[in-house]
């Protein structure tokens, strides 16, 4: 494996979302138990690690698949994003260590940014119903790209926008979709196993188990 980056050398670090900016993935999965509740349908436990870090509108298809359901497709994404807000409302958190994590970047690295799989209207939806709050000097979405991950479109796009090249920025995902779209970007990155096993994470240059570990490796003081 190759010799951990030095953070003096990077020009901006890019973070996933879901499962690294906050611990939602616990809350994804109650959501798809609810919405499968909700249309008296099964779910098969092998579809939650599938579909972790996927594009909204791939959930929704596959979702719709794996239940066998036979109902319009747009009444089936409002029902769960009802169901979403309720619950990011009331339960969504930073994940554990994030915050001191960030603000130490914050301060030794040009530029930070958001990279997520997430919609505009649903993130913007969340950061309006949860005390969450982080200053990214960009946020890319699900909506800004042509191909979401594991397309590299959205960190390139975000590569673009801070002016920057991929091979100077350090990626943190924690599942093997955000990794693709990351390593196809020509990013160096770090799969933090709040959400995955190690194992799943292996296109990583490096896996971290999480922030406090991510801190000391990059000798962040």
């Amino acid at each position: 494996m190759s010799q951990f980056p030095d953070i003096a050398g990077l020009q901006a670090v890019l973070f996933d979302f879901d499962g690294v900016v906050v611990q939602s993935e616990d809350l994804y999965d109650r959501v798809t138990i609810k919405l499968a509740a909700y249309y008296d349908a099964k779910i098969p436990a092998s579809f939650f690690d599938a579909n972790r870090g996927i594009a909204t509108a791939l959930f929704y298809k596959r979702f719709k698949a794996a239940a066998d359901l036979n109902v319009d497709d747009h009444d089936l994404q409002e029902n769960g994003r009802r169901i979403l807000w309720d619950e990011f409302s009331s339960s969504v958190k930073l994940t554990s260590g994030f915050k001191q994590f960030f603000d130490k970047v914050r301060g030794q690295v040009p530029h930070v940014a958001l990279v997520t799989a997430t919609s505009r209207p649903l993130l913007d939806k969340i950061f309006q119903s949860s005390n969450i709050t982080v200053d990214f000097d960009h946020i890319v979405t699900a909506s800004d790209v042509k191909r979401d991950k594991p397309a590299p479109d959205p960190y390139l796009r975000a590569c673009e926008l801070l002016r920057v090249k991929p091979c100077h920025t350090l990626v943190i995902e924690d599942s093997p979709t955000g990794l693709s779209s990351a390593t196809a970007a020509g990013c160096q990155t770090v799969g933090i196993t709040t959400s995955c096993v190690r194992e799943s994470l292996k296109e990583a240059n490096f896996i971290v188990d999480s922030f406090g570990e991510l801190e000391e490796l990059l000798t962040i003081v």
